[in-house]
């Protein structure tokens, strides 16, 4: 019988082709996870700003600017309910309010604008560092702030119900 002695502290030579086909095969299933997540992110992004663009579109007459509130647009028992929302201080005489900031681009969102709808607000003074801007829809009506660029602008309608 003949005895084979294998010396263990002997380098092994191993070819560059065999090395890199072996390490291709273990980690090649890692690419597809790597290139899905960022594009699914991207997805993620663009759905959610394209789904709040559409929710946020509202088109409808412009609302009338006025100097003052008039006294059927403050008339109430209460004192008018004030929030401060960005660098905008919002004033409503009634009703309900709800906001949300709004991607201005929905590919890659890093800048949005402010939009606020009211159900009945009588009155809405909004106050920015460009001015004072008072606009005061029909009674009854609901109405759509928006801030762009610390600009309000506001349209006589929306579908905002508390």
């Amino acid at each position: 019988m003949t005895l084979v002695n294998f010396d263990s502290t002997a380098p092994r030579k191993v070819s560059f082709v065999r090395l890199a086909i072996t390490w291709v095969s273990t980690h090649l299933w890692f690419a597809p996870i790597a290139l899905a997540l960022p594009i699914i992110a991207v997805y993620q992004n663009w759905s959610k700003s394209t789904q709040l663009r559409r929710e946020w579109a509202i088109e409808g007459p412009a609302c009338p600017v006025v100097a003052d509130p008039s006294p059927v647009a403050t008339r109430r028992h209460k004192p008018a309910r004030s929030f401060v929302y960005g660098d905008a201080t919002l004033t409503r005489s009634f009703g309900a309010v709800t906001c949300g900031a709004v991607p201005e681009n929905p590919w890659w969102p890093t800048q949005s604008y402010r939009g606020c709808r009211f159900n009945n607000p009588g009155a809405i003074v909004v106050v920015t560092p460009q001015g004072r801007t008072v606009f005061e829809p029909k009674p009854g009506h609901p109405a759509t702030v928006t801030l762009r660029r610390g600009v309000p602008s506001c349209v006589v309608a929306g579908d905002f119900t508390p």
